[in-house]
């Protein structure tokens, strides 16, 4: 870059650069990385400060670097946009806070549906529980020109919600309301508050306003599933499981509520990558609710994202995946889910890296902090061989959600191939103590033990494995086996991972780990046979 000229405009810092392109710091310097967002560093010092010129900010958004929501932006209107924050459980009970969680996603569900409006995802909305903050330092993050904030509190059969709009660059409020109804009005609350909030922000309509769309004629198992739904966000093996039996317990009363068969086959998915089921006997119990749900309402663009994941890990048939994971993008373009979904189980087995960052980076801007998007990202990251920039990455999942042990899980990885092996052992080991025996864990740290030299304690937690009474993670075996310099053994295992059809066996062709036998014939064998194409490195 040239020397700016006396009359250049000057951005001096990142807070400023932010405030101008209205878009969060971590944003910004994530692009600065990734899509040559034009910022100067000022030299001297340890931390050297930065500086942007407007006149190039500018020409990086003209090119197509973004469109920013700046009102500076020649004038133009900012497209309407809105966050969901956690309704406000007055009852205090958990049976009412996972029906305040459930309401505030089903409003998000259904204004994600109005064409023209720009809905922020629950879990960026929801990381500011708890939290006081300014509504417009809010808006700011999350990049919404309206919150909507409430309450709710329960009486016997009745339901009190309160609920109000409020504009975040001037925290004034646009519409307030309070809803008497009876718990069986659930629907209809949710109808009148999104009609409320589409009339506030005077969004221009294509179409009408769809109704929010009742999901079971059942009050009972629409609740079961709120729940089913509450403890599997949690992402945790006791909350999967939990999860499972509340879904089949609201299918039990309602055999033809679809998102309650998706999410059956969703905790079953989540169960085979966990290593807590058989991923055969997982899949097949998985892939029968899935294509039930589809069965019963084709228009779920996650139920199709979720076949695309089946089609693809399971089957080997990745154009039919693909078509799967197109179809459930048309069905539900803001869904951070389906993207992140066709990025991790299509795009990077494939080494489609440079897509996989773009549906990434999609995502993320309809969730802006979720943990679970800038873990991908820091997975990704990984993939390309960038790991100290993934550590970063990671780190700031974990900043965002200190509770998300996969990012934690990740980073020991991260660490592991920066030859940080003490530091990435201690990440496993912390990981056990609060997770328990998990076997992707296990293997994790077995793996380390055996580089490290402690072969003794590496081989106690491999016999521990082969020995279990469930189901035995031939990954966290073979990984063992690879800590160990056995590549033969480690061949085995990884064979029999790919047999048994394991999640993970998706990471064989990215990942970093296994470069140590990629070049073998028994290793480019597995990648034939699962139709993926051949890496080179």
């Amino acid at each position: 870059m040239q020397r700016p000229g006396p009359d250049a405009e000057i951005i001096d810092s990142w807070k400023e650069i932010s405030r101008y392109l209205n878009y969060d710091i971590r944003t910004l310097q994530r692009w600065e990385r990734t899509r040559g967002l034009p910022v100067r560093r000022m030299p001297g010092g340890a931390k050297p400060g930065v500086y942007a010129l407007k006149s190039e900010l500018d020409a990086w958004r003209r090119s197509g670097g973004i469109h920013s929501a700046s009102a500076e932006d020649a004038g133009a209107e900012r497209p309407p946009s809105i966050a969901v924050l956690p309704f406000l459980n007055l009852a205090r009970g958990e049976e009412d806070q996972y029906f305040a969680d459930g309401l505030a996603d089903e409003i998000i569900t259904s204004l994600s549906l109005v064409p023209g409006l720009r809905v922020t995802a629950r879990t960026s909305s929801f990381a500011f529980r708890g939290k006081e903050q300014d509504i417009r330092e809010i808006g700011r993050k999350l990049k919404a020109r309206a919150v909507l904030e409430g309450s709710i509190r329960r009486s016997g059969g009745r339901l009190r919600v309160s609920a109000q709009l409020i504009d975040t660059s001037e925290g004034y409020h646009l519409w307030s309301e309070r809803f008497d109804r009876e718990m069986t009005d659930v629907f209809a609350i949710q109808d009148d508050i999104t009609r409320a909030i589409v009339d506030a922000l005077r969004v221009r309509l294509t179409h009408a306003v769809p109704p929010a769309r009742p999901q079971t004629g059942s009050s009972d198992a629409y609740h079961l599933w709120l729940k089913g739904r509450y403890h599997t966000l949690r992402q945790t093996p006791n909350e999967i499981l939990r999860s499972r039996e509340l879904f089949g317990q609201a299918i039990a009363l309602d055999p033809a509520f679809a998102r309650a068969h998706l999410g059956l086959a969703e905790s079953w998915w989540e169960g085979a990558v966990l290593g807590l089921d058989r991923p055969r006997e997982a899949v097949a119990i998985g892939r029968r609710s899935l294509l039930k749900a589809l069965e019963i309402d084709d228009s779920l663009g996650e139920a199709h994202a979720m076949l695309g994941v089946y089609l693809g890990v399971h089957d080997f048939d990745w154009e039919a995946a693909e078509r799967a994971f197109r179809r459930g993008m048309e069905l539900s373009p803001a869904s951070p889910q389906v993207r992140t979904r066709y990025a991790t189980w299509l795009l990077e087995p494939n080494l489609r890296l440079d897509e996989a960052r773009a549906e990434l980076e999609s995502a993320l801007e309809f969730d802006p902090l979720s943990p679970v998007i800038h873990a991908c990202l820091g997975h990704e990251l990984i993939f390309r061989r960038d790991f100290q920039q993934a550590s970063k990455e990671l780190q700031l999942a974990i900043e965002i959600d200190p509770c998300y042990w996969i990012a934690h899980l990740m980073l020991a990885g991260s660490y592991a191939f920066q030859g940080r092996f003490d530091e990435s052992l201690a990440v496993c080991e912390k990981l056990l103590q609060a997770a328990g025996p998990n076997p992707i864990l296990m293997g994790s740290a077995a793996l380390v033990r055996a580089i490290l030299g402690d072969r003794q304690r590496a081989e106690e937690i491999r016999l521990r494995l082969i020995e279990s009474n469930s189901y035995v993670c031939k990954l966290a075996v073979a990984w063992i086996h690879m800590g160990f310099g056995e590549p033969e053994h480690c061949l085995d295992w990884l064979e029999k991972a790919v047999e048994e059809r394991e999640p993970l066996i998706v990471e064989l062709n990215p990942k970093p780990l296994y470069d140590t036998v990629r070049l073998h014939p028994r290793f480019q064998a597995l990648l034939s046979a699962m139709h993926l194409v051949k890496s080179n490195s």
